[in-house]
């Protein structure tokens, strides 16, 4: 959905502008209108386009006038491999009858193809129109091309104000000032301002601790200085036009990628962040508020990927950024080593690419490339780009253990460049592994699966490699695997999730071998239709308990996957990303890409609800060790405007105050077939003959 408009005086009538799915031709997109609160939605056609490939990317009310609208189309797809932007049947369309008709504005406008449109309506004189196009580059003003319009005649004819047109894809957001129609508002990778009418722009975010990359912008209708703006950090708000902001970093709204934990107690969460690097929060604060913004501390910048960390020395640890950017960090001194393969560190460089080889123009890496390190060895590490590289001295040198394991498809693996603008991020490379998982029973057994649906394997430590994905029946060819998971139990045991949401199609597959990937079977049972899984997770205890991850929730099954839960107690419906099981706390850790990280808290009794003790009156599953902490804050208090994440009900404040004390609890876990007729009573006794009884509260199952 790129815009939703409700009519000013009328609450049932309301517009839709839907741009449809972008990895494929399909799905609603156009604009719609309904008139009766959402129960019913007609798609608006009288001169729009129709040719299911444009959709609805834009929509503005004129002020004044609710029956005016002005609506931008676009067409465009993505692929894993590339991303094409603009088409012939974009552009903008005004209608004056609320809907029912529409004309394309076409004068003075480029002609030809265009791509992405932002629209804006003034406020002050709602004959002035704006509009960010992307249309072919030019180098002037002279010919009609990508950049900045302004029309003066209610679109009816306009003028070339600008060429700035900063990554169009991802931006094309325009505003007009309400008091001042010459303060014009461009939002790209910087915050730009015009006083002009947009004929010429300065930075108006000078204040580069509200981050970059905006994207979302609201304006105060009665004060010309008073405004919101959004971007990958978050929401900011200024009272003095730009001059000085305040950033709410009070919402959990981070996009994580991938996370990892140590083995510190309390432990850290580490995790990748989309444009916000990699940060580290503890698992809970010693501080009666709760875990605190300043809690947390950077690991590395750019968009953060996978994370590992020494399970013997918390100091070690390994980070990457988008593209495979590997990075060994310190948290205590700070000192950081940067050191992606390349043909200086690795050792056998011309042995497997030939002594002519230079450079690293034949590695090709993924956005989210996998990094992995060895259960067998902490200083063992492996990266995945098109061949699978590992490091056994902590990054210091790497060693090429594989050949290409993707389809090296050469009309997917070259270099696009986004259609209308030119666009290379790195997001689109293509040909490349997207997860490792060695086996923690067999250390030679290595799985491994690519952007174009291979899921290879290696009983030897990389020696000799097996495509086994022709085995794998139901997944159409060249799926995206989103995660292979070796089991914990038996080295010929794998699960591999599918990702099928890159090709349009939103099936969940997860499917699992017994036999080193001869065979596989799809235990994706019941989880419903339209659920990606992202992640499929065995329990480190019970090979029986696996979790999923999908676009909109997490499941458990205690079956083996013959039959999944929605496991959601306190998460909201988000896309989770990660998960990860601590291996010495038992703990759930979920990261989520959008509503940062959420933990569930010993999962022991997951791992031993047996048929067995299901059957049984009542049971009381293995306790996990309490531990009394003493209050550590350090701080005080601080109003209102901060943000503190949830420590574990287990430790709660006894007031209000930063320094008040804790209030230490000890879980027990205990199972009930059914409710009974009255209260049921625990009784706990120590050593020393005290004995404490405690009455249950009502209720069948798990408590």
């Amino acid at each position: 959905i790129a815009r939703v408009i409700t009519h000013p005086s009328n609450p049932e009538l309301v517009y839709v502008a839907a741009i449809g799915h972008l990895w494929g031709y399909s799905g609603d997109r156009g604009l719609f209108r309904t008139t009766n609160g959402g129960t019913t939605w007609t798609r608006l056609g009288g001169g729009l386009p129709a040719d299911n490939r444009a959709g609805a990317i834009e929509l503005v009310m004129d002020p004044s006038n609710p029956s005016i609208l002005y609506t931008a189309f676009y067409d465009r797809l993505r692929k894993p491999w590339t991303f094409t932007s603009g088409g012939k049947s974009g552009g903008i369309y005004k209608s004056t009858d609320a809907g029912a008709t529409w004309t394309k504005l076409t004068r003075g406008l480029p002609p030809g193809e265009t791509g992405r449109i932002g629209l804006a309506v003034s406020r002050q004189n709602p004959q002035i129109v704006m509009a960010i196009v992307e249309a072919a580059q030019t180098n002037s003003l002279a010919q009609p091309g990508s950049g900045i319009y302004r029309s003066e005649n209610g679109g009816g004819s306009w003028t070339y104000v600008n060429t700035y047109n900063n990554r169009p894809f991802y931006y094309s957001q325009i505003r007009i000032n309400p008091l001042d129609h010459q303060r014009v508002y461009v939002l790209t990778t910087r915050f730009m301002v015009s006083d002009d009418g947009g004929k010429n722009f300065r930075n108006g975010s000078a204040d580069e601790e509200i981050h970059g990359d905006f994207h979302a912008m609201w304006l105060d209708p009665k004060n010309a200085n008073r405004y919101y703006i959004g971007a990958d950090k978050g929401s900011s708000l200024t009272h003095d036009h730009g001059k000085s902001f305040t950033l709410f970093d009070n919402f959990a709204i981070g996009q994580y990628y991938r996370i990892g934990v140590d083995m510190r107690d309390p432990y850290y969460v580490y995790g990748g962040l989309q444009d916000n690097g990699t940060f580290a929060s503890p698992s809970f604060s010693r501080d009666a508020r709760g875990i605190l913004s300043d809690d947390a501390w950077k690991v590395h910048w750019g968009d953060g990927m996978d994370i590992q960390i020494d399970p013997t020395d918390w100091r070690r640890v390994y980070t990457e950024a988008e593209g495979g950017s590997f990075r060994r960090y310190d948290p205590e001194t700070r000192m950081a080593t940067n050191s992606r393969p390349s043909q200086a560190n690795i050792v056998n460089y011309a042995e497997v690419l030939g002594a002519n080889a230079r450079g690293t123009a034949m590695f090709r890496f993924n956005w989210s490339a996998p990094l992995v390190m060895s259960p067998h060895d902490p200083a063992t590490l492996f990266l995945g780009g098109n061949h699978l590289f590992r490091t056994t001295d902590r990054g210091d040198s790497w060693r090429i253990i594989s050949g290409d394991l993707s389809t090296n498809d050469s009309a997917k693996t070259r270099v696009t460049h986004g259609g209308l603008t030119r666009e290379n991020t790195g997001a689109e490379t293509h040909g490349t592994i997207t997860s490792v998982s060695q086996s923690p029973i067999a250390e030679g057994v290595i799985w491994v699966g690519t952007d174009d649906g291979n899921v290879q394997i290696t009983r030897d430590g990389g020696s000799r490699w097996t495509n086994v994905r022709n085995a794998v029946r139901g997944v159409p060819a060249g799926t995206w695997v989103g995660r292979v998971e070796a089991s914990h139990f038996d080295p010929g045991t794998a699960y591999v999730a599918f990702d099928g949401h890159r090709s349009d199609i939103f099936t969940p597959w997860i499917y699992k071998t017994s036999d080193y990937g001869r065979t596989w079977t799809n235990i994706s049972s019941n989880i419903p239709a339209g659920q990606v899984v992202h992640v499929v997770r065995e329990d480190l205890r019970n090979p029986n308990l696996l979790f999923a991850a999908t676009e909109f929730a997490v499941w458990a099954s205690l079956d083996g996957g013959k039959k999944w839960t929605r496991f959601m107690n306190g998460m909201p419906t988000v896309a989770t990303q990660d998960l990860v099981i601590h291996p010495r706390d038992n703990d759930l850790v979920a990261g989520t890409h959008g509503r940062s990280i959420y933990i569930a808290d010993d999962i022991t009794p997951l791992q031993q609800l047996t048929p067995a003790i299901v059957a049984a009156p009542a049971h009381i599953f293995d306790q996990r060790v309490a531990t009394m902490w003493e209050n550590g804050s350090r701080g005080g208090q601080r109003g209102h405007f901060w943000y503190a994440g949830e420590n574990p009900p287990s430790v709660a404040p006894s007031g209000t105050l930063p320094r008040a004390g804790l209030t230490h609890s000890a879980f027990i876990t205990y199972y009930i077939k059914s409710s009974p007729a009255s209260p049921a009573t625990l009784e706990i006794s120590n050593g020393r003959g005290l004995t404490r009884v405690v009455t249950l509260p009502r209720g069948a199952g798990i408590s």
